[in-house]
């Protein structure tokens, strides 16, 4: 029959006096301190067997002395081996504590000891609106109409049954013949899977990040350009891109690509799919200089830059003449291919921005046709740098809301006709230039006036023009639509009396001319060699690592 003790007997057991431990306690030095983390040390969960009892107490406790008991079993675990216990966990006979590796051999050599398993992290689970969602004014309105838009992603693929982005109603087109991409809805990049997550995470679900339209009923097409490894693709892929999002009816496309090297057929598609109705949306590049990079510089193109969290330009955001608008770019938290989430930078994380705000806004205004939304994002963006525009912000930084508020005034009206668009490319063969028009407008181009910059002019939509003395020139093209309405470009154009041919022998190049593999054309002085079939690609402009022509040096 057990006994019961007097109140001085059992205090002195749960003092320690009487603890149960199988193995006495390590005396700890005078100095030793809890709170300095061992060296090395992980924290793990050290659960006891619970049949283990070292001794048998000759009376009877009650249900809180058998838990102090317990308690102060598993925290003498811990003093055991020189470490302390960071939760005690009766209710499983548990205790956790950090542990260097010498102290966790020490326990495991324990017969109480049932097991030791690393006490894994938890996270907060809340959900959390990046930066850039309330710099764009995207939190200020609703995306409730955003079914009626889809936005087409030419990227490295889509996580598809991430748990914070859209499952259902996703559709995309693979890589295709030598281009062979693998699956849209396979993401080994990541790369496309954060973009997606910009445009369009799932606000509300208490977990992760909100995109711009964030309720799941914008409409998204993926079309997988480049593969796991975001190995660079061709121009030609996108012009085929650009066929598989029209296809898809899309109404934006997001591409968060680019490069140096620019192609008359690129520009071509991307003129005729705009004058379509398609609204282009692409990165300014991340060299953090002056070149332009294409499609973005492309007239038919929206180029975005980045800016940080305090809205200062980055400082990798390339900047020129063709730089639109600019949009969030700076350690962008958003979705991963790993269900996960991703901070990271570039131009490539502000065009996103930009393209999801142009679907929101549009998703309001139907009516309005794309050249509409693209003047109401410019109007209404937030002027930053230089007043008005420049080469760093463009426009300024996209605003969703005070777009909406512009448009509700009525800017569209029943549909109309959109204004021109404006564009050239020019060829200089020494004094003599070939122009090529590139304009495009919904209705139709009705007249050109071209300004050569030395007093010369012309109506043709063509020209060609020889100046009489090598110089720099400001070549003007102002184009008139059916209604009227106008739209202007001016370049300047760098003329010199150089060679125009015969170098060794070897022809001038010739814009209508075609060229193959391994043909030879000199060009103000350079010998030039093709690499593959081309036509209309100047050899200055078209050179370098990835383009059609090789520079073979200057002519002797």
């Amino acid at each position: 029959m057990k006994t019961k003790l007097n109140k001085t007997t059992q205090a002195l057991i749960f003092c320690g006096a009487l603890i149960p431990t199988v193995h006495a306690a390590s005396v700890l030095p005078n100095d030793f301190d809890f709170n300095v983390e061992l060296d090395q040390a992980q924290r793990y969960i050290v659960t006891l067997k619970s049949d283990k009892q070292a001794v048998a107490l000759p009376f009877e406790l009650s249900p809180q002395q058998t838990m102090q008991l317990q308690v102060n079993r598993l925290e003498s675990l811990a003093v055991g081996v020189a470490a302390q216990a960071k939760q005690v966990l009766p209710s499983i006979n548990a205790v956790s504590m950090s542990l260097t590796a010498e102290q966790k051999a020490q326990l495991e050599a324990r017969s109480d000891v049932l097991s030791i398993e690393v006490d894994p992290k938890r996270y907060l689970m809340a959900e959390s609106t990046p930066y850039g969602i309330n710099m764009v004014q995207a939190n200020q309105l609703a995306d409730t109409m955003s079914g009626n838009r889809k936005v087409c992603i030419m990227d490295t693929g889509y996580t598809l049954n991430h748990p914070d982005l859209p499952s259902t109603g996703i559709t995309g087109d693979d890589g295709y013949g030598s281009n062979n991409t693998g699956n849209w809805y396979n993401d080994g990049n990541g790369h496309g899977t954060h973009v997606a997550g910009t445009i369009a995470a799932i606000g509300g679900n208490g977990q992760g990040v909100v995109g711009v339209n964030p309720s799941g009923q914008l409409g998204l097409h993926i079309v997988k350009v480049f593969n796991d490894s975001g190995r660079w693709a061709y121009g030609s892929d996108l012009v085929k891109a650009i066929e598989q999002c029209q296809q898809a009816g899309a109404n934006v496309t997001s591409m968060s690509l680019g490069g140096s090297g620019q192609s008359a057929a690129e520009r071509q598609a991307f003129a005729n799919s705009y004058a379509q109705g398609m609204l282009h949306i692409a990165a300014a590049g991340n060299g953090g200089n002056s070149s332009m990079s294409y499609p973005a510089s492309y007239d038919a193109v929206v180029s975005v830059a980045a800016v940080d969290n305090r809205e200062n330009k980055a400082s990798f955001s390339q900047y020129n003449s063709q730089v639109e608008i600019a949009a969030p770019g700076v350690a962008v938290n958003s979705t991963w291919n790993n269900n996960g989430y991703k901070s990271i930078s570039g131009t490539s994380m502000a065009t996103p921005h930009v393209s999801g705000v142009a679907a929101l806004v549009w998703s309001h205004f139907p009516n309005c046709t794309n050249q509409q939304i693209r003047d109401a994002l410019n109007a209404t963006a937030k002027d930053k740098g230089a007043a008005g525009r420049d080469t760093s912000y463009g426009y300024g930084i996209v605003q969703a809301k005070a777009a909406y508020d512009y448009l509700a005034g009525g800017q569209c009206g029943a549909g109309g006709d959109a204004k021109p668009v404006a564009s050239f490319s020019v060829t200089i063969n020494g004094k003599t230039i070939q122009l090529k028009d590139g304009s495009f407008d919904d209705k139709g181009v009705a007249a050109y006036a071209w300004e050569f910059g030395d007093g010369a002019t012309s109506s043709s939509q063509n020209p060609s023009h020889t100046y009489a003395a090598a110089g720099d020139y400001t070549v003007k093209l102002t184009v008139t639509d059916t209604i009227g309405q106008t739209a202007s470009k001016s370049q300047v154009v760098k003329v010199t009396g150089g060679n125009t041919g015969g170098c060794n022998g070897v022809a001038a190049w010739s814009a209508s001319k075609v060229y193959l593999s391994k043909d030879q054309v000199s060009l103000n002085g350079t010998l030039y060699e093709a690499k593959w079939w081309n036509r209309d690609q100047n050899p200055e402009q078209f050179s370098g690592r990835w383009d059609v022509w090789a520079n073979k040096g200057a002519c002797n």
